[in-house]
This record gives C-alpha cells, structure tokens and sequence, in this order.
C-alpha cells in the first residue's frame, strides 16, 4: 500500500508525464533529499514498475501508469470508520481491530484520533468505552452523516459505497433503481438522475440499518406526513422491497424516506402542464425571485430576463421551499466538479440563494446551491459568446469576384471568430491587423506570421487558418493573463510561509482582511460579507487551496491577498496550504471574471497549488503562476 509520500511522488510524475523529472526537482517538490527520493522511487517499484529510471532522471511508466488509481489500495481510517458505522450499537474491540488491520493498538488509536477530528458532524461522536471503540449519537444524524461521505470526494466515498452493495448484496442497486422509477412512471412523476440517485442511496441505506437491527424513531421535530401523498409513495415503494425481501419499513422509517419526495408532485404538475405559472408557485415566491434578479441585474450587471428560465427557476425555488421546512435536500455528486468548473457561475448561485434565504426565511446547503447553478449554467451558455473576432485581412489575386467568394466562405467556416477585410497588396503595409490571410505566394514570404492559401480553399487550408486562430487565441489569453496576474496579485498583499499552529481559518481570515483594509482595498465591513459568503458553502478545494471573498462585488479596489502556510491547516475537510483572499470592485468585475475562472482551474490541480504554496517569495510566486497559465493553454 502506498503511503502519501509516495503518492505525492507519483502525482508530481504525473503532473509532468511529457517530460523526464531530475531526482533534484523531485526532492524539491517534496521538502526531502535526492537520497529519499531514490528510496521513494525504489519502494514504489517493488509493487509494480510504475516508474522508469534513466540518467536524465525519472518519469512514469506508459505501460503500466494508467494501472496507478491513489488510494485506491485501502486506507485505513476508510476502514475503521466503516467498521464503526456498522457496529455502532456494541462497538468495535480495539485488540480484535488491531489485529484484523494488521497494526499496532498505538497506531490504531493515533488513527481514531485523527479521525474524530476529521467526524464533523457534532450530533455524532467516536467515543472509548474500556477496550471498545463506537460510533454515538442518533440513527438519523448516523445516516445523514453516511450520505454526507457518499458525496464526498475521495476514497471513502467509493468504500463506502462498494461496502453498501456488499452489505446489501442480495439487492442490487440497480434493482432499487428500478423499483423506484417504476413507482414514479405509475404516478406520473418525473424525476431527474440526481434526484433518483439520491432516493436510490437513501433506501439502500435505511434497508441496510433495518437488517442490522438500528431502528429509526418518530421525529418530534417535524409534523407528521402519514397518509399524505409522499407518505405513500415511499409506502408504495417499500411495499414491494417487503414482499420481494422480507424487509419490515416501521412508520418512523417511512416518513423519514417520505421527505425525499417533498415538493415533487408539484414540479411534475408544472412540467407537464401549459398553465399559469401561479397556478404551481407560491404568489410570494415569484415577487421574491423577481426583485432577487433585479438586484443580481444591478450588483453583477448580468441580466437574467427570460421566461422559460424564470419559469424554471420558480418552479424548482417553490420545491425547495418545501424541502427546506424539513431540511431534507436533494444531493449533487457534481457539487465540487461545478465549483471548481463553473467557479463564476457557482458564485453567481451562491448569491442568488443568499438572497432568496433571506427574504423568504429559509435554509438550504450547498447541494441545494449547486441545483440553482445549473439553472443559471444553462441559461449563461446560451447567451455566451466564446470568441472575441480576430480582425483578418485578406489579400487574394483578383480574378473576376474570387476574393468575395473566397471572403463568403471563410466567414461561413469561422462565424464570428473573425472580422474579414479585403484589401489590396498595394494598401496592406498601412493597414492595422492581427492575422494575415493571402492566395499570393510572395506576400505571404515577405510578411512574416502570414497564411498562404489557395485560391480554391482545401482542406489543408482550412487547418492552417484554424490553427492560426488557435495560436492567436493562446497568444492573446496568455498576455491577458500576465496583465491580470500583476494587476490583482500585488507584493503588498503577499504573506509568505506563515505558522498556522496557533490559527483557525477565521482567524487567518480576519488577519488577513486587516491588512486588506490597511492597504487600502476593503472596508472595515468586508470581513463580515467574507464570513457570510463561508458560511453559505466553504470556499476550501481538495487541492490544497482556499479563495474565500465576499458574497457581494464591495471593495474599493480589486486585489487578491495571497498567504502561504508553513503547514496545512483544516479548512471544512480539507487541508489548506494556500489561500487566496478576493476583494472585487464592481467597476473591475469583467476584469477579474476572466482571471478568475483560469486561475481557479489552475490551482484545482494539487501538483499547481503545492508548487505554489512552497514560493520562496513574491517573485517565484509569480513567475511559477505565470508558467502554470503557459502549461495550461
């Protein structure tokens, strides 16, 4: 089983695969020695080749790299935990786990340790009772926590789902899956996969505790929705695992499993019918939706005017107000794939559900975020326009009305990537351009960069042209990049190699945004916009790096406060060795929108953000992160 030294090894390899890596620059990247390196690359070897060696350095092996998965092999905390859940009643015996771990009872308990730190919902707890080791706390928080880690990123998640099918191996889930839509079809309800996947995992789990003897309880908190419509769908639903499986669903089990339809008839009702969008929504939550839009118009200039989006986007709101008054929320498995893909769009949504939260009175979690995004995503990228025309001018040998046809056809080919002149030879030395297209051979040899076609287009040409373009594009983006990397990332908002031993992440934060609001970039109020932002969804990646800012575009000028940490510190799970504190103008907003897209991209690479933290000092800082945007186009 690798270790987590090695695996940093093996993921610096990979980063680099194209090219051969010096044990030298390896032993940087890891803080060790050429020598460790040498006895890293030897251990990782007695597995299974995975790394070639030569005198130029080293460097993955095609033939069996594709076999490398990290974490693939087990880890043990995965393990332990997982044990816990299933035992949660009597406990574990630390000697008998141990053992069946094949380690020492000191490093199980350092692991246990570790792992109580990592526990991060307060209802459940991990506690030490003579020599056994369990699980505490309420079947309903134990269960919200499982699926919280089956939608979590990482090896747990994938452990914890193969240990559900193994522990229910006798029901596949892809028998559930069809048991439920077949109950939806009948009542006439649509739903979409992320909905079932979730409905799916729910009944796979509460299918499992039944077995298992862990009983769910009536819940005072909520009222209670026997023989109510969701009631008897999830009955309906559990009537037919009972007779097919023997599996006995209490009350309690059923309303539980009940909350997972909230709100669904009615979307379905909406979809499905050519009605009156009042019909189906709530009076007060089309008013809300309306004046949240204007005031996104007016914060982020960016109009969201459309009736089959607004229509769409009520529908789903009026569904989460109703799943919102019993906290149970439909889960996203793309939730950080849309963060760290969509990191303007995702923060577009997370202002939008501040807002409704606030004047309709309610909370929802991230996932729930995550749905709105998807809305707003697909609205976005019909309006989008991805390419910014390169100004072309063509100079073609005339010969009856050649160069207009010539013109005709390369804007049909290009749309509007390009702005096509005609111009003749004998003007073209005045004239202002960026790509030179030409059917003559010998302007096209005394300017240099010019593109020679043929007077018939082949399709030889029209790679050429393309990958002109292409080249144009990369060229553009990168010097953009530079002039956004030293206009927002300045040397007097640099914080390198600090101790965090004695901080939190808001106590990093808040030092943070003092010296923002002493250079001049924020005001005093800035930090509480920055907390109210963290606390909608966590702004820490799996990378290594966190970007928390502000729910609103509030500073007084742009900026982006970089601090490097001398060890990683927990930020919501993750642990954090860079962190990237935004301040946005308004006025700089279109400015900042096309950096930040790219540099979230970037530092969502743990290999980047690692480079990155390990900066000496400004300069490296920035030379490495400019190397990164060429490697990245």
């Amino acid at each position: 089983m690798l270790n987590e030294k090695q695996k940093e090894v093996l993921a610096f390899l990979r980063k680099n695969e194209k090219r051969w890596i010096t044990s030298k620059e390896l032993a940087s990247f890891c803080g060790c020695t050429t020598r460790t390196i040498r006895n890293r690359v030897a251990q990782i070897n007695e597995e299974a080749p995975h790394i070639l060696t030569s005198y130029q350095g080293y460097r993955l092996n095609p033939a069996v790299s594709t076999q490398l998965n990290q974490d693939e092999t087990g880890d043990r905390k995965s393990r332990i935990f997982l044990e816990l859940l299933k035992n949660s009643s009597e406990g574990v015996n630390l000697y008998e786990l141990s053992d069946s771990l094949f380690i020492s009872e000191s490093t199980l308990k350092t692991d246990i340790q570790q792992l109580k730190k990592e526990v991060i919902d307060n209802n459940i707890q991990i506690v030490y009772a003579h020599d056994f080791v369990k699980l505490t706390g309420s079947e309903r928080s134990k269960r919200r926590y499982m699926i919280s880690l089956l939608y979590n990123e990482g090896d747990l998640q994938e452990k914890l789902k193969a240990s559900i099918q193994q522990m229910i191996g006798y029901i596949s889930m892809e028998k559930l899956q069809t048991t439920i839509r077949e109950v939806m079809v009948s009542r006439g309800i649509q739903m979409n996969q992320y909905s079932l996947n979730n409905i799916v995992l729910h009944y796979a789990i509460s299918i499992e505790r039944i077995r298992q003897g862990h009983v769910m309880k009536k819940s005072p908190e909520y009222p209670s929705l026997e023989g109510q419509t969701e009631y008897l769908i999830a009955k309906e639903i559990a009537d037919t695992l009972s007779e097919d499986y023997q599996i006995n669903f209490s009350t309690a089990e059923l309303e539980q499993l009940a909350l997972l339809f909230i709100g669904m008839q009615n979307e379905t009702s909406a979809n499905r019918h050519d009605q009156q969008l009042a019909a189906f929504v709530d009076p007060k939550i089309i008013d809300t939706l309306h004046a949240v839009l204007k005031q996104v118009e007016q914060t982020y200039l960016i109009e969201l005017n459309d009736e089959a989006f607004f229509n769409k986007l009520a529908i789903h709101v009026q569904s989460l107000y109703y799943r919102s008054h019993y906290e149970n929320f439909t889960r996203n498995s793309s939730l950080l794939d849309l963060k760290t893909a969509y990191p303007l769009t995702y923060d577009l949504s997370v202002y939008i559900s501040s807002l409704i939260q606030e004047r309709l009175g309610i909370w929802f979690n991230d996932d729930e975020i995550s749905f709105i995004a998807l809305h707003i995503g697909a609205f976005l990228e019909n309006q989008k326009h991805n390419y910014e025309a390169i100004r072309m001018v063509l100079v073609v040998n005339e010969y009856h009305d050649m160069s207009h046809q010539l013109q005709q056809k390369l804007e049909n080919r290009f749309g509007d990537r390009v702005t096509i002149f005609l111009v003749n030879k004998a003007a073209l030395a005045s004239q202002s351009y960026e790509m030179l297209v030409t059917t003559d051979r010998v302007t096209a040899s005394e300017y240099s960069g010019a593109v020679f076609i043929h007077p018939f287009l082949t399709d030889k040409d029209l790679r050429k042209i393309e990958n002109r373009l292409y080249s144009l594009y990369a060229q553009k983006h990168k010097k953009q990049m530079y002039h956004y990397i030293e206009q927002f990332i300045s040397k007097e908002l640099y914080f390198n190699q600090i101790d965090p031993s004695e901080l939190t992440p808001k106590e990093i934060r808040a030092q943070i945004n003092q010296k923002l609001v002493m250079q001049g970039f924020v005001k005093e109020t800035f930090s509480q916009s920055v907390e109210k932002r963290e606390a909608m969804s966590p702004t820490s990646f799996p990378s290594g790096i966190a970007v928390p800012h502000s729910i609103e575009l509030e500073a007084v000028r742009s900026g982006i406060a970089m601090m490097t940490l001398q060890e990683a510190i927990i930020w919501s799970g993750y642990p954090v060795k860079l962190i990237a504190l935004i301040a946005i103008n308004k006025n700089e907003a279109k400015a900042f929108n096309e950096f930040f897209e790219q540099f979230i991209e970037i530092v969502s690479d743990p290999v980047n953000t690692k480079q990155l933290s390990m900066a000496e000092d400004y300069e490296t800082f920035i030379m490495r992160l400019k190397m990164m945007v060429d490697a990245n186009n």
